[in-house]
């Protein structure tokens, strides 16, 4: 049986590169107006419009009224991007 190696050996090998991250959306969509319609915490319908500005695991980034909002998944309805 073969050992695994989880790092290059030491013998002046150079460390392995770093990946560089990924966002998960198309650079063309960030800075783009979006509509959004979500529900909150009472169970309510809401609807606002913002600048999309990045998707993290919680949900997507939005400038609403200069102020950085995230959505959470769980309550998002609805988001389009809206045309230029």
């Amino acid at each position: 049986m073969t050992e695994m190696m989880t790092t290059p050996a030491t013998n002046a090998e150079p460390p392995l590169p770093e990946r560089a991250s990924r966002g998960l959306l198309p650079s063309t969509w960030l800075s783009r107006q979006v509509r959004i319609e979500y529900v909150d915490a009472d169970g309510k319908a809401g609807r606002t419009s913002g600048t999309l500005l990045d998707l993290c695991p919680l949900g997507p980034i939005v400038s609403v009224y200069d102020a950085k909002t995230i959505f959470a998944w769980d309550r998002l309805v609805y988001l389009e991007l809206v045309a230029d």
